[in-house]
């Protein structure tokens, strides 16, 4: 089941109003696969799921992560992995509505790294450098107003299958001023390599170590499980991406 979970990877979308299936009916489409008996023999697994046009999706929870499913209306089909909008480009993922924040605010505030934006609304966005989903948020937000609709609050969580991830974090952070490290952090996101050339100091190493193990518990207390994470001035997450550039 680890493996199957794995196989699923992390996703984003910029869909939402998704029907929540009753967890009675998720169970019943869950029947109709062939890892209905994996997942029925695992007590430690939880699922639910949402109705799409011509799909369901059902995410599988475990203590390893969380990864999605999809089986097709007519019940021929289960695909494990990213179905992709060929509109969008982007992988789809089920919008399930948002709990309100009830960690500590103040533990997320201590882990942002920088912030950029001249807007009046806070938006907390947890991200990794490497994350192709991050990057082409980045694009897609290059020439509209988002900067200038929210003060944006960066947060690292580097991902363990992304083997540039922290070279790009360390070129990033070690930057001298705040203003250099969102120009960085921009252009790295947009495809420059400068980072390959940097070569972090002992000092630097350790300055972005403990820099990130305070992103590393906000990260925990936002429970993000995925990148890119969009968090509102609650800290309430936001699904529909979307709904950032209206």
């Amino acid at each position: 089941m680890k493996k199957i979970l794995l196989s699923m990877g992390i996703v984003a979308s910029l869909f939402a109003s998704d029907k929540v299936l009753p967890q009675k009916e998720v169970l019943s489409i869950l029947q109709k696969t062939p890892l209905y008996a994996q997942i029925e023999a695992n007590k430690n697994l939880k699922v639910k799921g949402v109705e799409k046009k011509d799909f369901y999706i059902i995410t599988v929870y475990s203590k390893q992560g969380e990864g999605n499913l999809f089986v097709t209306k007519d019940y021929k089909y289960t695909i494990l992995g990213n179905v992709i909008n060929n509109q969008t480009k982007l992988p789809i993922r089920p919008d399930y509505p948002a709990k309100p924040f009830t960690g500590n605010k103040q533990i997320v505030k201590d882990g942002v790294l920088f912030s950029f934006g001249k807007g009046k609304k806070d938006l907390y966005i947890v991200t990794d450098p490497e994350c192709p989903f991050c990057q082409r948020f980045e694009k897609m937000a290059k020439g509209t107003d988002f900067a200038k609709k929210y003060r944006i609050h960066v947060i690292f969580l580097p991902l363990p299958f992304h083997k540039h991830s922290m070279a790009m974090i360390e070129y990033i952070l070690s930057a001298p001023t705040e203003a250099e490290k969102v120009k960085r952090f921009h252009e790295t996101l947009q495809g420059n390599k400068a980072w390959e050339k940097f070569k972090p100091t002992k000092a630097q190493k350790e300055a972005v170590k403990k820099e990130l193990a305070k992103s590393e518990k906000a990260v925990k207390e936002l429970q993000a499980r995925g990148t890119p994470s969009f968090y509102d001035e609650n800290m309430k997450e936001i699904k529909d991406r979307g709904s950032l550039f209206k």
